[in-house]
């Protein structure tokens, strides 16, 4: 595979070169656009800040000091604001563009990378939304409110064989807005904002500036029902304030999911594991998938979460940077192809403990 992932880098070299050029043109044009909103932001804080204790006058013309003021002096927040508005119109124009040239490369080059590496393989890369049912059945994402929450594909890959049908997805996740006075407030609505022009200016990818959770979601039917259900969490995120770390907390009180120990106390180090009943966690949790679930933890260093609920299996990867995409890395370097490469072999290799293939 090694031999193969060199030719397609070769192939795909000029495409990728561009690919990358568009990339860094689209960091310097997201960074002008939620920069200057940020700004912008900060500064009607400030006016309120300064109006509220006496200094408007750093703004606004004072007529009862200079009743004849100049145009530059009855305008002063248009001096600040122009600019800005220029700035942020700038970014926005730019963003457009270069999201969209990076992105049609970005398929571009998926699409050839997995007809060469997964020709069986079934690819779609039309943007669509998930179910929140279905997330929910995951049992991943603890607290979602289900008439606020939102799940969106960027694509998806679908593996049948023998009968069996594994699907992929490079998902977004929103859980909504919880029902608690912050959140409610004025105060937390301006935070909500403070932290989505953050986010627009440092999260890895565009499309995570409004999501909770970004990664590689991968569902399937099971041959044979389980009575009950297991969830399989990073175990370290539990002292992390985070999406995760909240869920933790919640599944402890979920469809009677409670912690249960085991004798693997590798695999303990790195994932903590809710079940109905001990019983049903030990039937699904061989040896040979808490071992490859270790060796993965070990390899990729990513929050690798596992379930069964019924007749169905989850599997869920946390990718800041996408799934379906090029990564993070330099895109003419060749780890990009050969990490999109891992993400499936890993996946199928968990899945094929399963026998589900």
């Amino acid at each position: 595979m090694n031999e193969k992932i060199t030719q397609l880098q070769q192939e795909l070299y000029a495409t990728l070169k561009q690919a990358e050029r568009n990339r860094r043109k689209l960091s310097v044009f997201r960074a002008l656009c939620y920069g200057g909103a940020l700004i912008y932001f900060l500064g009607i804080i400030a006016v309120q800040v300064f109006a509220y204790s006496g200094h408007s006058s750093l703004f606004t013309n004072d007529y009862t000091l200079n009743p004849n003021p100049t145009f530059l002096e009855q305008n002063k927040m248009l001096i600040v604001i122009a600019p800005l508005f220029v700035l942020i119109t700038l970014g926005s124009f730019g963003l457009s563009i270069y999201y969209r040239k990076f992105t049609e490369a970005e398929q571009s080059s998926i699409r050839r990378i997995i007809k060469t590496m997964f020709p069986d393989a079934k690819l779609a890369l039309l943007p669509s939304d998930v179910s929140t049912l279905l997330l929910q059945q995951s049992n991943f994402f603890g607290g979602m409110n289900s008439q606020n929450a939102s799940g969106y594909s960027f694509g998806m890959v679908i593996f049948e064989n023998d009968g069996h049908k594994i699907t992929f997805r490079d998902i977004s996740m929103n859980k909504g807005k919880q029902g608690n006075w912050f959140s409610q407030s004025s105060v937390g609505g301006f935070f909500l904002i403070f932290k989505m022009m953050f986010k627009g200016i440092f999260a890895k990818r565009v499309e995570n500036i409004a999501s909770n959770f970004r990664g590689m979601f991968a569902d399937a039917q099971l041959e044979k029902k389980i009575n009950g259900s297991v969830v399989v969490l990073p175990d370290h995120l539990e002292s992390r304030l985070d999406y995760l770390a909240k869920n933790i907390q919640a599944l402890k009180n979920v469809n009677g999911n409670k912690l249960v120990k085991l004798e693997d106390i590798e695999f303990e180090r790195y994932f903590a594991v809710y079940a109905s009943d001990e019983i049903t966690a030990r039937y699904v949790l061989t040896p040979a998938m808490m071992l490859r679930m270790t060796e993965l933890k070990k390899k990729y260093n990513r929050d690798i979460m596992l379930s069964f609920n019924g007749n169905r299996f989850f599997f869920a990867v946390a990718m800041p940077e996408g799934f379906l995409t090029l990564g993070s890395h330099s895109l003419t370097s060749g780890e990009a192809l050969s990490d999109l490469y891992d993400n499936f072999a890993a996946a199928q290799g968990i899945l094929g403990d399963l026998k589900l293939k």
